[in-house]
C-alpha cells in the first residue's frame, strides 16, 4: 500500500470534522492531547462509533449482524493493505504507529454484535463482559495511544471503560429498556424487588423508593470502578494524562446529575451544557498533567 503524506492528512482533516460533530464527551476530553495521538484517538473513535452505528440502526437483527459482518471483513481487509477510503486509511495509519491489536479491533465489532439482539443480563458477571466487549476493549485501545510501560494500565483501562460504560447504562436505561434491551442485571433486580415495568416508570412510579436504592447501587457500583481506573493517569505518558482524567470527570458529573434528579432518566435525557464539560475537561487536564 502506497500512500502519500497528503492523503493521510485529508483523511485526518475529515475524520476529526466528524468527531467534532459528533463526539459530544469526547471531543472534549481529546481537544488538549499532542496532535499525533489527538488524531489517533479521533480515527479509532470513528472506527468504534462506525460499528455502533451498525448495531444501533433501525434495522432487522439478522441485517444488523449481515453489516457488522461486512464492517469486519472491511478492517481485515484494511489490515492487510486495502482500505476503501480514507477513513479505513487511518485506521491501518494510527494501528500501525501505535501497535493497536487487530483482536481488539475485532472484539469492539463483537461487542457492538451485541447490541443487534434483544438484551437480557442476568448477572453482575455478565454485565461485566458486556461492557468489556463495548468498552473495556476501547480502553485497552486507547491506552495504547496515551502509551505506557506499566503492565498495570491494561486491567486499569478496562475498569475505566467499564465505568464509562456503566454510567451510559443508567443515564439511558428508559430509552435502551424501550429499545429491547436491558443491562441492570436480573440479579440485582430480584434483590431490589423490581420488574422490567418498575424500571420503564421509575422514580415516577409505585416502587419508586426500591428503584431509587438499585440506582443508588448501581452509580456507588460505577464511582467504584471509576477509583480503579482513574490509577492509570499517573502511568501513561504525561502528555496524555489529561484525556483519560477528563472522560472520567465528564463522566462522574453525569453520575452526579443523576442523583441530583433523584435518578428520574427515563424523561429527560441528563446533559452537561457545553460550558461545564468544558470546564470540567480543563480542570481535570490541568490536574492530571501537572502533578508529580
Amino acid at each position: 500500500m502506497s500512500v502519500s503524506s497528503a492523503q493521510l492528512e485529508l483523511g485526518y482533516r475529515r475524520c476529526a470534522r466528524e468527531v467534532r460533530a459528533a463526539a459530544g464527551n469526547f471531543y472534549y476530553a481529546f481537544r488538549l492531547l499532542p496532535p499525533e495521538k489527538r488524531r489517533a484517538l479521533h480515527a479509532l473513535y470513528r472506527f468504534c462509533r462506525g460499528a455502533d452505528d451498525i448495531a444501533d440502526a433501525p434495522e432487522a437483527a439478522g441485517l444488523r449482524l449481515r453489516r457488522l459482518d461486512s464492517y469486519r471483513s472491511t478492517l481485515e481487509r484494511s489490515l492487510a493493505g486495502y482500505p476503501p477510503d480514507s477513513g479505513w486509511l487511518i485506521l491501518v495509519d494510527t494501528a500501525g504507529r501505535f501497535s493497536l491489536s487487530p483482536e481488539h479491533l475485532n472484539q469492539v465489532i463483537d461487542g457492538c454484535a451485541a447490541d443487534c439482539r434483544p438484551l437480557r443480563i442476568r448477572s453482575e458477571r455478565e454485565l461485566a463482559d458486556y461492557c468489556y466487549g463495548v468498552a473495556g476493549v476501547v480502553g485497552l485501545l486507547s491506552a495504547r495511544i496515551f502509551r505506557y510501560r506499566d503492565p498495570r494500565v491494561e486491567t486499569l483501562a478496562v475498569d475505566l471503560g467499564e465505568a464509562m460504560q456503566r454510567t451510559n447504562i443508567l443515564r439511558d436505561l428508559g430509552e435502551d429498556l424501550a429499545a429491547g434491551r436491558r443491562y441492570l442485571p436480573e440479579e440485582v433486580m430480584d434483590r431490589f424487588q423490581l420488574s422490567a415495568e418498575d424500571l420503564l416508570v421509575g422514580a415516577r412510579g409505585p416502587n419508586a423508593t426500591r428503584y431509587r436504592d438499585l440506582m443508588a447501587h448501581e452509580v456507588a457500583l460505577a464511582r467504584e470502578r471509576f477509583r480503579s481506573g482513574l490509577q492509570l493517569v499517573p502511568l501513561v505518558e504525561r502528555d496524555a494524562r489529561g484525556c483519560p482524567a477528563a472522560l472520567a470527570a465528564l463522566y462522574q458529573a453525569l453520575l452526579d446529575r443523576i442523583e441530583q434528579d433523584g435518578y428520574d432518566v427515563q424523561g429527560q435525557r441528563v446533559r452537561l451544557s457545553s460550558r461545564h464539560k468544558l470546564g470540567l475537561a480543563l480542570v481535570a487536564w490541568a490536574s492530571a498533567t501537572l502533578r508529580p
